[in-house]
């Protein structure tokens, strides 16, 4: 029986009447990852949301907060990592469209701090590493305190707000993933004719970025999104 904590708010469906918001205990998110009912998170979020700020446009990305490492509830993320080293980071900000696509190559343990939503895409859509249709993305409602372990190669990019004011989440990552590449990565990357190098961004980090995301693309993001910047209404 699917349950009451995670279902989608009437408002936020109401306010999106052309866009179906999925619940993350539905079977269409099991094509994603899964839900860690069994991980405590509550210390971790309070902690995070003291420490974190939205910024006032535009999303905010740090990679590794070390004082995240310090709560006792971070000592069971390894876990999902096969005990390699992590980074605790955290996503906060405003966003409320796709813009893009990004996967990686290991899951990604993600934790709502405020309530989110994110669109979902499986790896099977990205052809030929060059194209992604906006259509083929799933919208998923993560509810305040929800954690969920994103399989390898789902593509995703930034959450987006379920409320004006923004969202604020938690991203947990092997260690050095997003960091930029070296010199002789680069060097690598821009030698090399395979098609899926060609769009390597950062350490395992593979990403397409929307026609109009402009500033991605003069980031350096390959542009590869097909169909409109789908996005979402959020709630006053």
């Amino acid at each position: 029986m699917a349950s009451k904590q995670f279902q989608v708010p009437q408002a936020l469906i109401a306010q999106n009447p052309l866009t179906m918001i999925l619940r993350i205990d539905s079977s269409p998110f099991t094509k994603y990852g899964r839900v860690l009912n069994d991980l405590s998170v509550d210390k971790l979020v309070a902690k995070a949301d003291e420490l974190t700020d939205i910024p006032q446009e535009g999303n905010l990305y740090v990679a590794d907060l070390q004082a995240l490492h310090q709560e006792e509830q971070a000592q069971a993320l390894g876990q999902y990592f096969g005990f390699q080293e992590i980074q605790i980071g955290y996503c906060n900000g405003k966003n409320t469209t796709i813009n893009g696509v990004e996967y990686h190559k290991s899951p990604e343990l993600f934790i709502a701090v405020t309530d989110c939503l994110q669109f979902l895409t499986r790896f099977d859509r990205l052809k030929e590493f060059n194209s992604v249709d906006t259509h083929d993305a799933e919208l998923f409602y993560f509810p305040k305190g929800s954690a969920v372990l994103i399989d390898p190669h789902v593509l995703h990019l930034s959450p987006c707000a379920v409320y004006k004011e923004g969202f604020k989440s938690l991203i947990v990552l092997p260690k050095q993933t997003n960091e930029p590449l070296s010199e002789a990565m680069e060097a690598v990357r821009k030698q090399s004719k395979d098609g899926e190098t060609r769009i390597l961004f950062k350490q395992n980090k593979w990403m397409l970025a929307h026609p109009q995301r402009h500033q991605l693309i003069k980031g350096g993001v390959c542009i590869g999104l097909v169909g409109p910047n789908r996005g979402v209404q959020p709630l006053d």
